[in-house]
């Protein structure tokens, strides 16, 4: 499961990036978010997926090093950070564009700014994470097997609760009702009845429709984030309190939930580049034609302005929880222009001539079973 979403997520917001970038039509204030989101996707898919996958589910432990564990921990928090600031400056800028219409819009050049604020909003808010991930055996049998795990290490539990509240808060409550406000106030004014014997030509109505279509598609990507991250979040709180609670930590069904929870978070990569595909004709036009230009001729053929087209011939899961054993706070331990692929079919007359282009388990081990640990809760279970 976690390959099919590195691969989906990779080649879906890698065409978002593409799209974007090679169409001058497509360079909006709106669309430079969406493509900072979708470079988040794809920091979050390299420095998520493929780690968790390894260190959890294939070796059970941490095998990549010092280096590594404060760089792929840091990148993880970085990387889901930048997403939830990206969509509050979606809806900002959304806001102020409907709610403020005779306001100057925000140019390419202030989106750019903002852009750069949430990239250096979320490397603040992530540094303490780079300063306490640390390499760790902390029990006779991770000392004696040389198995390391990528833990944070904070001087005081109290610090470590606090960031963890404070992490939950600017990554996922203060975004989301920011969002659910702004973009219920758009919806009343957008969706309102219009007052009586006000006109509206067909330009009003083409951009009333505009508007609509964006904000639905902007409102599915918050409503997908929330499914996507709220479970993680709140199992997160729930270990936060019961983290000393030996009963809770050692039930059987925990590193399933954790499993389920987690892999949700992650899966949240794959579905944005589906709904700009599935609800904006613009991004399905532009994936189309990438896709088309990479196919052979005779499967993927679009026509060239507006002319016809024409179609060419180690150790259980459920030993993996233990007192200490996860991570909180933890999402990881997560312009050339584009060319159509046309068969253009144009039919002379005859008098001109007719030319066509159709073209180890403990349980065996002598000691007991140590209790496992994680990364911190960013992403993943560590052995």
């Amino acid at each position: 499961m976690y390959c099919t979403i590195f691969i989906v997520a990779l080649i879906g917001n890698g065409l978002v990036c593409f799209v974007v970038q090679s169409s001058p039509r497509m360079k909006t204030v709106t669309n430079y978010f969406i493509m900072n989101l979708a470079i988040g996707d794809i920091l979050m898919t390299i420095f998520c997926v493929p780690f968790s996958f390894v260190s959890m589910l294939v070796l059970r432990y941490w095998p990549f090093g010092m280096v590594m564990c404060k760089i792929v921990n840091y990148s993880q928090a970085v990387s889901v950070l930048v997403s939830a600031y990206t969509l509050l400056a979606i809806s900002i800028d959304r806001y102020l564009a409907i709610m403020r219409p005779l306001r100057p819009r925000l140019g390419k050049t202030a989106a750019k700014t903002v852009v750069a604020a949430v990239w250096g909003g979320a490397l603040t808010t992530a540094a303490p994470i780079i300063i306490v991930s640390q390499i760790q055996r902390p029990t006779e049998w991770h000392q004696y097997c040389k198995a390391d795990l990528c833990l944070e290490k904070w001087e005081w539990a109290e610090q470590n609760e606090q960031y963890s509240c404070a992490l939950l808060v600017l990554q996922f409550g203060l975004p989301l009702t920011a969002l659910v406000c702004t973009y219920a106030r758009i919806a009343h004014v957008v969706w309102g009845v219009r007052p009586p014997g006000e006109a509206q030509t067909a330009r009003d109505t083409r951009i009333q429709n505009s508007k609509r279509k964006m904000i639905k598609m902007m409102v599915t990507v918050v409503i997908v984030f929330t499914i996507c991250w709220l479970p993680l979040n709140i199992f997160i709180i729930l270990w936060t309190l019961h983290e000393t609670d030996e009963a809770w930590a050692t039930w059987p069904g925990m590193p399933y939930v954790w499993f389920v929870t987690h892999w949700l978070a992650m899966s949240h990569c794959c579905y944005n580049p589906i709904i700009y595909s599935y609800m904006n004709v613009r991004y399905r036009r532009g994936f189309k034609q990438i896709l088309g230009s990479l196919m052979p001729n005779r499967l993927y053929q679009t026509s060239r302005s507006g002319r016809r087209t024409s179609t060419c011939d180690v150790i259980p899961l459920s030993d993996l929880i233990g007192v200490n054993g996860i991570n909180r706070r933890e999402i990881s331990s997560g312009s050339s222009r584009l060319q159509r692929v046309t068969t253009s079919s144009s039919t002379m007359s005859s008098r001109r001539g007719a030319n066509s282009d159709n073209n180890l388990s403990s349980r065996h081990f002598t000691a007991s079973t140590p209790p496992i640990q994680a990364l911190s809760i960013r992403t993943q279970f560590q052995l």
